[in-house]
Order: structure tokens, then C-alpha cells, then sequence
């Protein structure tokens, strides 16, 4: 969205903890590529300065598609998630922008705030609607009535935001509905995909999913969604999923949803993913391409992007040595 189109250039970071040391800070990488991921290269780290907590949790890397307030088109934005070096006291969802490609941040805005461990603000997720506002879904532990919920604000500057609308908010106060990911289908509907930990039961914190037409009305909250599940029933994704659409494969295009961990079922290489031609009605599920140790369960943060023309994907996965 910067005017050079499908150059090779790919963005990407991850948290970076210090393990109680005192040479820096946690804090986020920024990683570039402009050979289609061949080589890489650190370009900066970003740091909270803002909120007075460390940048420790949940980055995500967005670029805008559309100008949004005084941001342009082609700005990137990183969402996190801060929070005070006890894990005790306060949580942020924080922003930081990029006019250079991802060469610098600035400090932007806190989207929401909460408490620590038990009350706070987690897994931050943005998208853009047809109209320029930017959407930030996140999990929240902050309402006293739920355990977690999965929410959204609304802005139409990026610096600005609305009040917290509900999107998984069920009647048992155990499920844990959190992980939010949304893409976008060919036929113009949004899917998201999500976690519920503790589901009443059923362990092993199964995948689930929604449907809305315009990325904002999810319907009732208190639905906790469609279950990831493949075709015959025998295999079902657990934990941390993530979603992308592609407009190969047909006439619907390719819907793929990761998870952590295969929930029901074995795979090869630790997990699956689900693959539907049909958006989302059906599933069929193909061995991942990074392998981990499924006995260990690792395998976090396996989310993936599409080239411009879809036809490729770019996958990458959190793995413990």
C-alpha cells in the first residue's frame, strides 16, 4: 500500500523478553525482508514510553490500506500490549506508527487499559473498514461479570477511539473466549477465529468461530461460535489459531485457519491446518510446514500472510529449543 506494490518487502516481529535481566527493557524487533523472506534483518526495536509499563505481549504488525485521519495509506501501525514489570497492577493496548516503512515508530495512543494478570487488556487485532476506520478487537479481563470477553473500539483518526463494544460475551463465567483474529472472505463478509479456554466441557482450549457482513455486528455475544472442527469430525485445533483468506482455489477462494496444537486428532508435524474451499462450512486439514514438538505442545504465535496475488503464503511459528 506504498506505492511499490509486491517488491519482496515483509515486515515482522515478535515479543522479545529479558528473563529478569537489566540490560534492557522488553521490548519488540522490528524485522525486514525485501527478498521475499530469503534474509532478514533487524531495523529497530520499539519500546513503550508513553504508559510508563513494558512493551512485553502480543505484537501485531498492520499496514493501513486507506488514509486514516492524518495517517496515510501505507502507514504501518504496531499494536501491543504493556504492562508493569509485576504483572500486578496495569495493562494497556498500545499503538505505535510508522511513516518510513517500518524503519521507525512513533509513541501514538493507549486503545484501551486495564488491571494486571486477572483484570487486564490482551491480544490486540486490527483491521480497516471500507470506509477508513480502523478496528481494534482485543480480549478483555477487565469487566467484573466475565472472566474474559472478546471486544472492539472503533476510531475514525486511529487516535481517537469509541466504546467497548462486545463481540464473545457468554453466561458461563469460565470460558475464556480471547485470541481474536478477523479476515476478510470474497464474498465481502468478515470471519474471526478465537479461543475458549475452559469451555464448559471440553478441554484443551478448542477453536472457534463467527461470521459478520460488515466487521462490526457479530451477532449475539452470548453465542460462543462454530466450532473448528475437519470434515468426518476426527481432528480439531487448540489455542492460539489464526486466519487468512486468499482468493486461489476456486471459486471461493482458500480459507486457512493454525492453531497451537491439534486438540482432537494427530498430525505429523505437530499440528494441522484447516483448510476450507466452501468459507468456512467445511474443513479439511493439511500437515503444517514447521514442524514442532507436538508431545511439548510448543508451537505458539503460528501465524502466517499471503503474497499480493495470494499464491503464495508465508508461514512462522514460535519454537522452544
Amino acid at each position: 500500500n506504498q506505492g511499490n506494490a509486491d517488491d519482496g518487502t515483509i515486515l515482522a516481529t515478535h515479543c522479545e523478553l529479558n528473563a529478569g535481566l537489566e540490560e534492557y527493557k522488553p521490548r519488540y524487533p522490528i524485522y525486514k525482508s525485501t527478498d521475499n523472506g530469503e534474509s532478514w534483518k533487524i531495523i529497530t526495536y520499539v519500546t513503550d514510553t508513553l504508559t510508563g509499563a513494558n512493551s512485553e505481549w502480543n505484537p501485531y504488525l498492520f499496514e493501513l490500506e486507506k488514509d486514516c485521519g492524518k495517517y496515510k495509506k501505507g502507514t504501518i501501525i504496531l499494536a501491543g500490549c504493556s504492562i508493569d514489570p509485576e504483572h500486578k497492577k496495569e495493562s494497556f493496548i498500545r499503538l505505535y506508527f510508522s511513516v518510513d516503512g517500518g524503519e521507525s515508530f512513533e509513541q501514538g495512543v493507549v486503545v484501551a487499559s486495564g488491571g494486571g494478570l486477572e483484570e487486564g487488556v490482551w491480544e490486540p487485532f486490527l483491521l480497516q473498514l471500507d470506509d477508513g476506520r480502523l478496528v481494534c478487537y482485543y480480549s478483555d479481563d477487565s469487566d467484573p461479570e466475565y472472566s474474559q470477553k472478546i471486544v472492539y473500539k472503533v476510531s475514525e483518526d486511529a487516535e481517537n477511539w469509541g466504546e467497548t463494544v462486545d463481540v464473545v460475551a457468554t453466561e458461563f463465567f469460565e470460558e475464556r473466549p480471547g485470541m481474536p483474529v478477523v479476515t476478510r472472505l470474497g464474498d465481502g463478509r468478515y470471519f474471526m477465529v478465537y479461543e475458549v479456554f475452559d469451555k464448559k466441557g471440553i478441554s484443551g482450549n478448542p477453536i472457534y468461530a463467527r461470521y459478520s457482513s460488515d466487521g462490526l455486528d457479530w451477532g449475539d455475544p452470548g453465542f460462543i461460535g462454530y466450532e473448528i472442527i475437519n470434515f468426518n469430525g476426527t481432528k480439531a485445533l487448540g489455542s492460539a489459531p489464526f486466519c487468512a483468506w486468499s482468493p486461489v482455489g476456486g471459486e471461493n477462494g482458500t480459507l486457512i485457519v493454525s492453531g497451537t496444537f491439534m486438540r482432537k486428532g494427530e498430525s505429523t508435524t505437530g499440528t494441522d491446518l484447516f483448510i476450507s474451499d466452501d468459507n468456512g462450512k467445511t474443513w479439511v486439514t493439511v500437515p503444517h510446514m514447521i514442524s514442532y514438538t507436538a508431545k511439548e505442545n510448543f508451537g505458539y504465535s503460528n501465524s502466517f500472510a499471503f503474497s499480493q496475488d495470494g499464491k503464495y503464503i508465508y508461514l512462522i511459528k514460535q519454537l522452544v529449543c
